[in-house]
């Protein structure tokens, strides 16, 4: 036992912080704390444990990052659901994917323009440079908060252009098939990477939390018709690789 049945420490070895994890980890597999509890506030699990503010961020903070819990920023720390298993075999969409695994998705536009492509983006999409090119930045989230920051490219002169409610309502993949436009492959890269702090802050993450760098270009009949760049909670996503 690690915990007296006051919830106090023992006279374990472990350090403090070791001590908290591993209590709070075991009511979490024993399903004591189901996935989307709301774990007490820092000031509670001090009173709990009998042990300073440093101990518990700690601990909580191993939580995070192992997946076991998010933080949500201005609503509390929740029992994780699940971090979303994503299979690398075949084309999909971020929005299919997680309806899929019984998840509401959103995905808000924060940002809409049209921009003229600079050298590095016109090789990307394979158009002229100085042609105009729609910029779309959006913030995607499901019930348990925000998860992905994406910001997509995509030449005006191929698909055409979008309001903000569309892509809102319709979402950019259909919004583009109003246009005439089917996306039906893409090529991604992946990367680890860690949130800047704008980024930290729209995700409800720490400075410098863990994310995934994830760099799409999506095709339609051969036609690159987007580039897009998302950075990815490191605490929501896997993604697994299928090796025939």
């Amino acid at each position: 036992m690690i915990f007296s049945g006051s919830g106090a420490l023992s006279r374990s070895q472990a350090p403090k912080y070791v001590q908290v994890k591993e209590d709070i980890l075991r009511k979490i597999l024993a399903k004591d704390w189901n996935d989307g509890y709301r774990v007490p506030v820092e000031e509670d699990l001090c009173r709990m444990y009998d042990v300073s503010r440093i101990t518990v961020r700690r601990a909580m903070e191993e939580l995070q990052a192992e997946g076991y819990v998010v933080k949500i920023q201005g609503k509390g720390t929740f029992v994780s659901n699940k971090t979303v298993e994503q299979r690398l075999s075949k084309f999909y969409s971020f929005s299919e994917e997680l309806r899929r695994q019984g998840l509401n998705e959103q995905a808000e536009v924060i940002e809409l323009e049209v921009i003229r492509a600079d050298e590095e983006l016109s090789k990307q999409l394979q158009i002229e440079p100085g042609s105009l090119v729609q910029r779309v930045y959006r913030l995607r989230r499901t019930d348990y908060g925000p998860y992905a920051l994406e910001t997509s490219y995509i030449p005006c002169g191929i698909v055409g252009e979008f309001t903000k409610e569309m892509i809102n309502e319709q979402g950019l993949y259909r919004s583009m098939e109003q246009h005439g436009v089917v996306v039906n492959s893409a090529r991604e890269m992946f990367k680890a990477v860690n949130v800047n702090h704008e980024q930290s802050r729209l995700l409800g993450v720490r400075d410098d939390a863990a994310a995934i760098s994830l760099i799409r270009t999506a095709y339609s009949g051969g036609i690159v018709v987007e580039y897009c760049v998302s950075i990815v909670r490191g605490d929501f996503f896997s993604y697994t690789v299928d090796l025939q």
